[in-house]
């Protein structure tokens, strides 16, 4: 038996041994209970995320649901738009955000995102309640105070129609319409007026062709495009000649400036030309630096009617596009390339069986500088801008023996100039309500040139005769304008906008490359006073007066030689278009309905007009009528019954003559309606549209005698979202496989049937 202090002296070692193995114990089971608190409890609360819900204006959005659908965890944004949620831990966490006022949208929030404040901007179920333009007043504008009919084209619109170029994205639009015989070089039409009327501008870059038609940027891919910007109103006061008849805008998208590396990749294939279309983009940004890269291509064969094939339909078209962008909040500096290569352009016509014509090559290669200083002079903003474009193309018209098909004729033309631009401008908030614009611009083409050779064939191929010309060379035209505009706004419900402007604009060329000379120097002043009245909270009316001019070009004063449909006589005694012009009009803006209703009234003096001199060789000529007159209304609705469903369309009808004899003039389309419905099904969209257009009788001096047939075409579109990344469009057009003539062109051809085009796009 042990004595009680030997068992004293026992316990003593035998707690130092257990008392420490107890501790050891409790460290395991606390360290086995915190390892199993991390794995099952802290993911649910390890992501905090926090963002803010903006509207198209910068303001908050209170009462916004932010959803993460799978956990079921939501928040509800405060007055200052800020919500904060608490949520799995997961690489990428997809939220939906909804508001009754505003379109559904997904985000998806990635890990190395989540440790910052997120922006989400919903848009509105009518745009314009927020929308913000810069072209109408060539500086950023809230559409309701705008005094003008503009329309905007999203690049989401774009994606989903998958149109092969602005033209086709904007044939649909209120007021807008097409021009020419048809195929890939069409150019769009705005209230009657094209062919140079209508000035096309790539971020404030003018854009400029020698086509007879004139521009239509068909280079410009629309999967580079971030919006497109339609002013249907005379803007001569902003921009310069050549804008009577309006501007569209095209803004190419920009880097978007979150920290990392993204991009993606597209595809399409259509079945009525065996188009093939394919795209990569990468943008990424460090800081405030960012840039984007694009590659897109498309290439196609003849398309064809429900009357058959249409000859000289096919083009081949690529493009390389690059960004680099700086932006804070002092400044912004933008510097962007553009280089497009077409290839083998076919010029569709009624005689391309016997005559086919196409362009070979078209080279455009834009180089871009923006710089915007924010904040001068306090509340100044100093903006400067320069481009130069070095471009060319090619035509080439053969001639074939009506019976053996044999080569008789072949004739080849080249145009080439280097366009260039600048502008200075300073914008200054002087008070709460007035604003003042002003700078100078420039705008000029040099070295501009135009070459031919027309070769004769005998029946072994054999060249029998050779002509070569220089219609004209060493081309120069310079372009120098002094603008001032304002806008007050301390009326109540009245916003006042006006301005002056002052151009001084010389051309030259060599007509034939032989001295001396041929020289033409103009100046015009020109202005524009217009408002917007308030009369209630969801109704404007705006009413705006202008003078608006257009010089002609190089081309119309001394290219003689061919074109895409025939031969043109220059005319070098041409002198400008000058022009009055009227229009107003009611937006009834409310938030489930958009209705807007204009009326417009130009009278232009020595308009130029093309008529045929020969219509067996197809030769034609230009000449100044004493005045031309256009007038007409235009109707667009915009209404969702409720949140997910959507009826829209658009009515115009105008009318166009000659003041001196009553004659129609050309290029004015006929009636149009235009009307369809839209509904979500969760990513599901699906879309149909309707065309009427009516018969048009009234057809002008080089369009087709015996009037235009109306016509009715159904179309269908769908685009099903498999995630944020992943997309599937599908666009069946002409559904009824209909086979009719859109435009009075004496050479127009008949337009596509049924087509099924389906187009993917993945974004990593």
């Amino acid at each position: 038996m042990f004595r009680k202090d030997e068992r004293v002296m026992l316990d003593q070692p035998l707690k130092s041994v257990l008392i420490p193995l107890f501790l050891l114990f409790l460290i395991k089971r606390a360290t086995l209970l915190l390892f199993l608190f991390f794995i099952f409890f802290m993911p649910v609360l390890a992501a905090e995320i926090k963002g803010r819900v903006l509207n198209l204006l910068g303001n908050p959005i209170t009462q916004a649901v932010v959803l993460h659908r799978s956990s079921g965890i939501k928040a509800v944004t405060d007055a200052a738009g800020q919500f904060n949620l608490s949520l799995p831990d997961e690489d990428k966490v997809r939220l939906e955000i909804t508001h009754s006022d505003y379109i559904e949208q997904e985000v998806v929030v990635t890990s190395r995102e989540m440790g910052k404040r997120i922006i989400v901007t919903l848009v509105p179920y009518i745009v314009q309640r927020e929308e913000v333009v810069v072209t109408a007043m060539r500086h950023p504008e809230s559409s309701m105070s705008v005094p003008a009919a503009e329309t905007v084209v999203p690049t989401e619109i774009l994606q989903e129609e998958m149109p092969s170029n602005i033209t086709e994205g904007l044939a649909n639009m209120p007021g807008v319409s097409r021009m020419g015989a048809g195929g890939f070089s069409l150019v769009p039409n705005i209230r009657g007026l094209a062919r140079r009327r209508v000035l096309i501008m790539i971020d404030n870059a003018r854009v400029t062709s020698d086509r007879r038609t004139g521009p239509n940027a068909s280079f410009v891919d629309p999967d580079d495009i971030e919006r497109i910007e339609v002013l249907r109103s005379p803007s001569s006061v902003l921009y310069g000649s050549d804008a009577i008849g309006g501007v569209i805008h095209i803004l190419t998208k920009k880097p978007g400036m979150e920290d990392g590396l993204g991009g993606s990749v597209s595809a399409r294939y259509g079945t009525i030309n065996s188009e093939k279309g394919m795209g990569l983009t990468l943008e990424g940004s460090k800081g405030n630096t960012g840039f984007y890269l694009s590659f897109q291509a498309v290439d196609t064969e003849n398309y064809s009617s429900p009357s058959g094939e249409v000859l000289q339909s096919y083009f081949t078209q690529g493009s390389l596009f690059g960004k680099i962008s700086h932006v804070s909040e002092k400044r912004e500096i933008h510097l962007s390339f553009l280089g497009a290569r077409g290839h083998d352009i076919g010029k569709a016509n009624r005689t391309s069986d016997l005559e086919p014509t196409w362009y070979p090559e078209e080279n455009q290669n834009y180089i871009q500088f923006h710089w915007l200083e924010k904040g001068l002079g306090k509340g100044g903003n100093l903006a400067f801008q320069a481009f130069l474009n070095p471009n060319f193309y090619d035509t080439i018209k053969e001639t074939l023996d009506e019976i053996t098909g044999d080569e008789t004729a072949e004739s080849y033309s080249k145009s080439q100039s280097l366009d260039y631009g600048a502008q200075l401008s300073y914008r200054k908030e002087m008070g709460k309500h007035f604003r003042l614009s002003g700078g100078l611009d420039l705008y000029g083409r040099t070295s501009v040139k135009s070459y031919t050779l027309d070769n004769e064939f005998d029946p072994a191929g054999n060249i029998t005769s050779e002509l070569v010309q220089w219609p004209f060379a060493h081309g120069d035209r310079k372009d120098l304008g002094l603008f001032l505009s304002a806008d007050y706004s301390g009326i109540k419900n009245l916003d006042l906008v006006g301005g002056v402007r002052w151009d001084y604009i010389r051309m030259k060329a060599l007509p034939e490359d032989t001295p001396p000379y041929s020289t033409s120097d103009n100046s015009a002043w020109t202005g524009f006073l217009g408002g917007s009245l308030k009369l209630t909270e969801e109704i404007v009316a705006f009413a705006n007066i202008a003078r608006a001019y257009r010089v002609p070009s190089l081309n119309e004063l001394f290219y003689t030689g061919i074109t895409g449909r025939g031969s043109i006589v220059a005319q070098p005694g041409l002198v400008p278009e000058s022009s009055f012009n009227l229009d107003g009009g009611l937006k009834f803006i409310f938030k489930r309905l958009f209705t807007g209703f204009y009326v417009f009234y130009y009278e232009i003096d020595d308009l130029i007009e093309r008529y045929m001199l020969d219509p067996v060789e197809r030769v034609r000529t230009y000449g100044n009528i004493e005045q031309g007159r256009i007038s007409g209304y235009e109707l667009e609705v915009e209404y969702y019954p409720v949140p997910k469903w959507k009826l829209f369309g658009n009515f115009f009808s105008f009318k166009g003559e000659s003041t001196l004899t009553g004659e129609p003039l050309n290029d004015i389309p006929a009636s149009r309606l235009f009307m369809g419905t839209r509904i979500w099904f969760g990513r599901f969209t699906t879309e149909m549209n309707a065309t009427f257009q009516l018969k048009k009788d009234d057809t002008g001096p080089d369009e087709i005698p015996s009037g235009l047939p109306g016509y009715e075409i159904v179309n269908l579109k769908a685009s099903y979202y498999f995630n944020t990344s992943f997309r599937l469009y599908l666009v069946l057009s002409n559904l009824l496989d209909k086979a009719y003539l859109s435009r009075p062109d004496t050479d127009g051809v008949e337009e596509p049937g049924r087509n099924f085009v389906l187009g993917v796009s993945y974004s990593f």
